[in-house]
């Protein structure tokens, strides 16, 4: 490929750096997942089950939790009931509260999927060396907590300055 050419990299947008790595990330996950019986859940399947507490979540506060809306996360909760991975139960303290509450099958599953992404890491790790994963770890901590490039997430750079290099 030439520099340039989309595909390589040199010149490629973050956007297709970040969903080109998103898509490696994926199949890798979805391999380690199928050494475990539970490829067949997507990775954002995995990611919600591993969400939900011991005790229990309201659907509002685990969307809050997982950046979705309340109705596109009761929706998404929903498949995961008729899958048998989640179930509903009304909250002791207060009978009024519907709690999504993982089955045995939903804390294997959310286990499976926290397994396999430690051990990716731990792959990721090795073959970048522990500082560049450290650091890249880092950056996406940081710009995921910020904001970066939002209006309300404020300036990204280090200095706080205008961020011009």
């Amino acid at each position: 490929m030439v520099k340039g050419e989309v595909g390589t990299g040199g010149d490629a947008h973050v956007f297709e750096l970040l969903d080109r790595t998103l898509r490696i990330l994926r199949d890798d996950m979805l391999a380690r997942t199928a050494e475990a019986d539970w490829a067949w859940l997507r990775s954002s399947q995995h990611r919600v089950l591993s969400m939900v507490p011991t005790g229990g979540i309201r659907v509002g506060d685990l969307a809050t939790v997982a950046g979705m809306t309340p109705q596109s996360m009761g929706e998404f909760a929903r498949e995961l009931e008729r899958q048998g991975l989640l179930r509903t139960e009304r909250d002791e303290a207060d009978r009024r509260v519907r709690l999504l509450v993982l089955t045995d099958a939903g804390a294997a599953a959310a286990a499976a999927g926290d397994r396999a992404v430690r051990a990716m890491e731990q792959a990721w790790r090795d073959r970048l060396g522990a500082a560049r994963w450290d650091v890249m770890r880092g950056v996406l901590a940081d710009l995921a907590a910020s904001g970066a490039g939002s209006e309300q997430g404020g300036d990204p750079s280090p200095a706080g300055g205008s961020g011009a290099h």
